[in-house]
């Protein structure tokens, strides 16, 4: 980096001085000094005599300019100090550290008090027998007066009429009233005592301090005491009185799993979750599969029919009669800058991307330029339905007051083009309900919620969090809620418990004993808890990573995929990959005559969908995991 020194003894220079590094000894830098201004004067300097001052202090040999927070074109003023044999002539006349400021340009004298005998002392060769000569030296010295040194200003030129606020008073940059002005013992700046923020009448006899460089005592943390954040700066700013809940901090939360019981573009209810069932952000309904996209509106792609939607209120155009609603497409705002805040619409919207995949899932041909109806609204792709708390404000006797809710299976009957409120077009779809559940805002609906035991995912509890901080999976919250709940003495929390169709079927696999009694023993508040933990934990493949498909299950009670384990089973032996158990009785048979079938028919009754994909003996999900192993 680069320093300047501006040398003040006698003569006013400025020079540079190139490639100096913060972690450089002072000493080192008053080399590079002295040999710079040797340049600039045309006669040689003593690097020992040369004094450094930065922001109101003396640089001292041994530190390193690091720790005086020195940076790259900092100022150093420089004094060239008197050499042993000068001390001699050393007088009365000394400048005392006064909290009083002269101007500019007013005359000083000299001064050398202890610590610079000691400096000056200890520069030299002679050390301590060289200090004591100079010390006996300054106490024998005569009585002359040291010729006057001018200190010139480089921002006012020592005007003594002039505003500055480097050699006059911070404040008001007047430099009368010398008597009554104080100078800051940390930065050097002056200050009239009535310009102060507090005016003072009175001298201070110890150190003072400026407003600017003061320590308030109030803010030291004191010994087994807590930081008091109500004097902080934050504190002071508008938002600390906002008493609005802006998402809890969960705007930008990410995910913590993903729903792997069905695929991401699945079509149809997701098994598990029922109508009424409510979560309280967003990222937990795309957690649970409902919704995956956790800001969008609408769940598709130009090329696949739309999976799910979420009713927010978003477009003026927008009208919701429960059991059908008119739903605006995407489209039309211009978001960028910090223009959301607006929500006008600018240009029309097209029939593209997600609109598009609305239109695919309608039972017509798509039309770009009028739209379609369906000949049989009930042959149209259905789509999952959820309605947001922030519909309330347009429609809310269908709308939650808290969190988002799912209302069921929706079918588009047709979808056209107008224009809306703004002049532009937008396209329009109209939904009917089909789902065999009650809707929610209904009273057979508020019934169906309590006898299901339905309860809000992902409320603010101290549960629904680990003790590190981290959020828990469903199943771990819903397990934990339960618990606590009888504990507490409170009202019994819903538990889950599997059908009678369900529990024979689990009295049938045989080969499962112990993992269905450790799903016995762990309760639940909700079948999707119970359906996350069985797929996601207790059913997952320990090759693929994901649910076992064609499961076949070893001797020692664990479950894998049929080509999982054969691949298994080629390259590593008769083994379980989990417990490296022996399955010798597995080597010579055919794996696909020992899938677990009763298994099969368990993950079937929970899982509709479980199998439909199945083409070959090989699971879908192997295949891939097992092209990225092998390269083929």
């Amino acid at each position: 980096m680069r320093l300047r020194i501006i040398f003040c003894s006698g003569e006013h220079v400025q020079v540079h001085i190139n490639d100096v590094n913060r972690r450089e000894k002072i000493e080192d830098v008053r080399v590079k000094a002295a040999h710079a201004l040797e340049a600039e004067c045309g006669r040689p300097f003593d690097p020992d005599r040369l004094s450094f001052i930065f922001s109101g202090k003396q640089l001292a040999n041994g530190m390193e300019l690091f720790h005086y927070d020195v940076r790259h074109d900092d100022s150093l003023l420089t004094y060239l100090r008197p050499d042993a044999s000068e001390l001699t002539a050393k007088t009365n006349s000394r400048m005392t550290p006064k909290k009083v400021n002269g101007n500019a340009t007013m005359s000083t004298t000299l001064e050398m008090d202890s610590t610079s005998v000691s400096d000056a002392a200890s520069s030299t060769v002679g050390g301590e027998g060289a200090m004591r000569m100079d010390m006996s030296a300054d106490n024998e010295a005569g009585k002359k007066e040291v010729p006057h040194e001018d200190i010139k200003c480089g921002h006012c030129d020592n005007l003594p009429k002039s505003e500055c606020r480097h050699c006059g008073c911070y404040y008001c940059g007047l430099k009368d009233d010398e008597e009554h002005t104080l100078a800051c013992d940390e930065c050097g700046s002056f200050f009239h005592m009535r310009c102060l923020p507090e005016p003072l009448s009175k001298v201070p006899e110890d150190d003072w301090y400026c407003e600017l460089c003061k320590n308030d005592p109030s803010a030291v943390i004191m010994g087994e005491k807590k930081l008091d954040l109500s004097k902080g700066r934050k504190a002071k700013m508008p938002s600390a009185n906002q008493k609005k809940n802006w998402g809890g901090g969960m705007a930008c939360v990410g995910t913590t799993k993903t729903c792997t019981i069905v695929p991401k573009d699945h079509i149809g209810p997701i098994p598990g979750v029922h109508v009424g069932q409510v979560w309280r952000y967003r990222i937990n309904v795309s957690e649970s599969g409902i919704h995956r996209p956790p800001v969008g509106g609408i769940a598709g792609s130009s090329t696949k029919a739309a999976a799910s939607i979420v009713l927010a209120g978003g477009y003026p155009e927008d009208t919701d009669n429960g059991d059908e609603f008119i739903y605006t497409g995407s489209g039309g705002y211009d978001l960028s800058g910090n223009k959301r805040m607006g929500r006008v619409q600018t240009f029309d919207q097209e029939l593209t991307r997600q609109n598009r995949s609305l239109a695919l899932a309608c039972s017509t041909p798509v039309d770009e330029k009028i739209g379609g109806e369906a000949k049989d609204w009930k042959q149209s792709s259905p789509i999952r339905v959820c309605r947001s708390y922030k519909l309330s404000k347009q429609h809310p006797r269908f709308a939650p007051r808290e969190g988002v809710r799912y209302d069921g299976m929706y079918r588009i009957v047709k979808y056209w083009k107008e224009r809306g409120v703004s002049g532009f077009y937008v396209w329009r779809y109209l939904f009917r309900r089909d789902d065999p559940e009650p809707s929610p805002w209904t009273e057979e609906g508020r019934i169906h919620i309590a006898r299901l035991g339905l309860r809000m995912i992902g409320d603010e509890t101290n549960l629904s969090r680990n003790k590190d901080g981290k959020r828990k999976r469903d199943g771990e919250a819903a397990s934990a809620t339960a618990n606590e709940s009888r504990k507490k003495g409170g009202i019994p929390a819903h538990i889950y418990k599997p059908t009678l169709e369900l529990t024979e079927l689990i009295r049938l696999d045989k080969a499962n004993v112990r993992l269905w009694e450790n799903m016995n023993e762990l309760q639940f508040e909700s079948e999707s808890a119970y359906l996350e933990s069985l797929s996601g934990q207790m059913l997952v493949c320990p090759i693929c990573q994901e649910l076992v498909q064609h499961p076949c299950t070893t001797s020692c009670g664990h479950n894998i995929c049929c080509g999982c384990l054969r691949s298994s089973m080629k390259n590593y032996g008769a083994m379980c990959p989990i417990c490296r158990g022996g399955i010798s009785d597995m080597k010579d048979v055919d794996l696909k005559t020992t899938v677990n079938q009763n298994l099969v028919n368990i993950l079937r009754a929970l899982i509709p969908s479980y199998g439909k994909d199945w083409i070959s003996a090989t699971p879908p999900v192997a295949r891939p995991q097992r092209a990225r192993r092998s390269g083929k």
